[in-house]
């Protein structure tokens, strides 16, 4: 638990202090058909009616729509992150590439387009880009961080996702095979 909890402080220390390249300097290409490893992939667990704590912070955007209803609701952080980012449900991902954006249609789920760079989509402020031959996408909204660190890892496409929500900080590994035709 200790070595999972540092490399959350990692990740998130990280955000945002270094820039992320927006060129994709050794050409990684996630392009394909993408099928769930679930004996290398972490279960996610269902997030719904667990309890939640009171966050740590003042919920910044009281007046945004989607906030005032999960607060009105009682719902939690993490159950509105596992509602929004597809990636920790999915089975299956279909992904097509060029040089400055990835669509990705997630199966169950709806398709996204990732752009490098920043932008925001919904009320999520997202930055996305390279490091080291990873893309890296990190999305902040109102006391919820999640960032998504996708690599290749020989014919597997290994996506971890670190989340910051209700006080409290969650890692999950998604790992996916290619599907050769």
């Amino acid at each position: 638990m200790k070595h999972l909890t540092l490399i959350l402080l990692l990740v998130f220390g990280a955000c945002s202090s270094k820039p992320l390249d927006v060129s994709n300097p050794q050409n990684v290409d996630f392009t394909g058909v993408w099928i769930l490893d679930s004996e290398n992939s972490d279960v996610v667990p269902d997030m719904r009616n667990r309890p939640v704590k009171p966050p740590r912070r003042r919920i910044a955007n009281k007046d945004d729509p989607r906030i005032r209803s999960m607060i009105q609701a009682g719902g939690s952080g993490i159950e509105f992150v596992v509602h929004d980012f597809e990636i920790l449900r999915a089975e299956r991902l279909d992904i097509e590439q060029n040089r400055d954006s990835m669509g990705v249609r997630y199966h169950p789920g709806v398709y996204r387009d990732i752009s490098w760079g920043e932008r925001q989509r919904g009320l999520w402020e997202v930055r996305a880009g390279w490091e080291e031959g990873n893309l890296i996408v990190e999305s902040e909204a109102n006391n919820l961080t999640v960032v998504e660190t996708h690599r290749r890892e020989r014919d597997y496409l290994v996506v971890d996702v670190a989340i910051r929500a209700d006080g409290e900080d969650f890692a999950f590994k998604r790992v996916f095979d290619r599907l050769t035709r």
